[in-house]
């Protein structure tokens, strides 16, 4: 798949082409982009995928928006379909002010087919829509129905809600896979060794992290999975951070992977965030943690 950063030009010439922000590459978003594979094939056409490289807020409003997919992992996760292109737009504040059918005739109108979800907006505050395509007589427009799990509409914000209440085992079923946050491992307080649990801390920067507690996790260092278990909160006890961590201890594990990228994957949520009077009834708080983590990921493909 190749990657191609966008500014000012169009190049979709005859492309069957997925277009929408993707944060997370949910079970909706990947019925869409294989819906566009599906009608690529049956077209002999290329297929493609259109996203944003921030999320529109930030450049709208200032926010730093924390996202299930930051830019990186959600190229990584895209180049798993048999895509021929990804286009990624730099999201700007003269684009936020175009109006729809000019973004229309700049980016898309060279297209085939496009493909997107039913709620997609574009244009100056949202006023485009899949009215608005499917009116366009410079091309094709195929819509992708509404998917909804357990009465919700499988999207970002569902899953969002779910992290921030720690129901990660119930994201994995919305985003056909387990949550997973990856980043640098950078220095902390050690006071985890200290304990006996040594502890690898990720730089976590724009990602959406899970309600602070105790979590059963698995670890990728290296192309190696290791079972985990992960803290996220401040360290109360030990350490009393200011700022949110996410600490991950890895069973049978003894090695210095200070700088070296990783991700965790959270599957299940075991406990809050607990401040202990004595260190002593932290560590057998822990004991039994890893004992708890063990018993889930026996179960965990």
């Amino acid at each position: 798949m190749n990657v191609t950063y966008l500014s000012e030009e169009s190049i979709f010439e005859d492309t069957v082409l997925a277009v929408g922000f993707f944060d997370g590459i949910h079970l909706a978003h990947q019925r869409l982009i294989e819906e566009t594979i599906k009608i690529g094939k049956k077209l002999g056409k290329k297929t493609a995928l259109l996203t944003f490289d921030v999320h529109p807020k930030t450049v709208l409003f200032d926010l730093e928006y924390q996202y299930l997919t930051p830019l990186p992992a959600k190229i990584k996760k895209l180049k798993k379909f048999a895509l021929d292109d990804l286009y990624i737009l730099r999201f700007t504040k003269k684009l936020a002010s175009m109006d729809p059918h000019e973004f229309m005739e700049r980016y898309i109108s060279n297209a085939h087919t496009i493909v997107c979800g039913f709620d997609f907006k574009f244009g100056i505050r949202g006023s485009g829509n899949v009215d608005m395509l499917n009116a366009s007589d410079a091309f094709e427009t195929v819509v992708v129905d509404e998917i909804t799990y357990h009465g919700f509409k499988v999207g970002s914000t569902h899953i969002r809600d779910l992290l921030h209440a720690g129901r990660v085992d119930e994201v994995e079923e919305i985003l056909g896979h387990p949550y997973e946050i990856t980043g640098q491992v950078i220095h902390g307080a050690k006071k985890g060794r200290m304990i006996g649990y040594p502890t690898a801390n990720i730089d976590t920067t724009d990602y959406l992290i899970p309600r602070k507690g105790v979590y059963a996790t698995k670890t990728l260092v290296d192309g190696v999975w290791y079972d985990s278990m992960s803290s996220v909160g401040h360290n109360p006890t030990l350490n009393c951070r200011s700022d949110l961590s996410v600490e991950s201890n890895l069973f049978d594990f003894d090695q210095d992977i200070y700088g070296k990228e990783i991700t965790t994957v959270f599957i299940k949520r075991l406990r809050d965030e607990i401040k202990f009077d004595q260190v002593d009834d932290l560590i057998t708080q822990i004991d039994q943690d890893k004992q708890d983590t063990i018993e889930i990921l026996k179960t965990h493909q």
